[in-house]
């Protein structure tokens, strides 16, 4: 599904935009008989690793924050206007990265594991859904639809000004 040629550079910066306040603003607030807790974005990641779980705290983190950002990042400047002069050059490395930053960025994976575990906790603890959450999936949703209006396919190398070959570095 292609939205259009600037949606996804739009999608990408949009999504960049929203993920500062789901990092920082609450996730879920869960309470029973006077005592709540407050959850962000990052604190089962930090349970998770005192837990013992490291490898999995550090699969969370990455899959589910450090590389949705990074393909945000990538996708966006992959996009940029073309005003902007900067990394004409190693463009296909930066696409390269993003093509493999893809299939470990699932975010959305996250967002369906925070809402099996509040449909089962919603019995036993009063649960409230924070606003943390609602940007982390417009985050997701944002990402998602950058995603598959990017076209990964590799562009055909322009020739450099002086009539070298552009991917020889010298």
């Amino acid at each position: 599904m292609r939205l259009g040629r600037d949606a996804s550079f739009v999608l990408s910066i949009t999504g960049l935009v929203l993920a500062v306040p789901a990092a920082l603003l609450p996730f879920v607030r869960a309470g029973k008989l006077g005592d709540e807790r407050i959850s962000h974005l990052f604190t089962g990641v930090v349970s998770l690793w005192t837990g013992g779980m490291r490898s999995l705290a550090v699969l969370v983190f990455l899959c589910g924050g450090l590389l949705p950002l990074a393909l945000l990042c990538a996708l966006a400047i992959l996009q940029a206007p073309a005003r902007i002069r900067w990394l004409t050059r190693d463009r296909w490395l930066l696409r390269r990265a993003a093509r493999v930053i893809e299939h470990w960025s699932i975010p959305e994976v996250q967002v369906l594991a925070v809402l099996v575990a509040l449909m089962k906790l919603g019995s036993l603890v009063d649960i409230t859904i924070g606003p943390g959450f609602w940007f982390y999936c417009a985050m997701a949703f944002s990402l998602l639809f950058a995603q598959r209006s990017f076209d990964f396919a590799p562009s055909a190398p322009t020739p450099a000004p002086d009539g070298a070959h552009a991917g020889n570095p010298l």
